[in-house]
């Protein structure tokens, strides 16, 4: 198996209008998609859609339907006319449950084609009212890691900001390690 955990930190910083700052560890979760019925069978600690210890729902993602993650992102690509057949693998970083309970504030999708490039990636945004956003990726075109995307700002995630401006994604091939910012 491919798929790992990652022990990350995460830095938020904002200077205005009301300057705070935090820093915490977290554990992240690295998971080839393919690997979610086998990383379910082989721990009695994983469950893929059922309550264990640690558990990851495909109705946690995308949309709230019981479909495939993969299913999903797939529609999801062909809804803004971008060619899922390439997309050879799908690597999820997030958080998962614990002991049932989860709260994701973003979740990333990095898309690999056959040659194991970079194809595509998308930024699932959640808020704490309950509302999501997915932020799909410009394609990498042929670019190498670590690939760089923009985006523009869509949805309402924090009180003290409103929805101008935009977000610049830089990642690195997490099948090797883990460095998104």
């Amino acid at each position: 198996m491919r798929s790992r955990i990652y022990w990350a930190r995460v830095r938020h910083c904002r200077n205005a209008p009301v300057c705070n700052e935090f820093e915490y560890p977290l554990y992240v979760y690295a998971v080839d998609l393919a690997e979610l019925p086998l990383l379910d069978r082989a721990s009695r600690l994983f469950g893929y859609n059922r309550l264990r210890p640690v558990s990851l729902y495909d109705a946690d993602y995308l949309t709230t339907g019981p479909e495939p993650i993969r299913a999903k992102l797939d529609a999801l690509l062909a809804a803004n006319n971008v060619d899922p057949d390439p997309v050879d693998a799908v690597w999820l970083v997030t958080s998962a449950r614990y002991l049932g309970y989860v709260f994701v504030p973003v979740s990333f999708y990095l898309m690999y084609d056959a040659k194991g490039a970079p194809y595509a990636a998308a930024a699932e945004v959640n808020n704490t009212f309950g509302d999501k956003h997915v932020y799909l990726l410009d394609t990498p075109g042929g670019q190498g890691f670590p690939v760089r995307f923009q985006a523009e700002k869509a949805f309402h995630v924090s009180p003290f900001f409103d929805l101008c401006g935009g977000y610049r994604f830089v990642m690195d091939d997490v099948r090797e390690r883990l460095d998104i910012s």
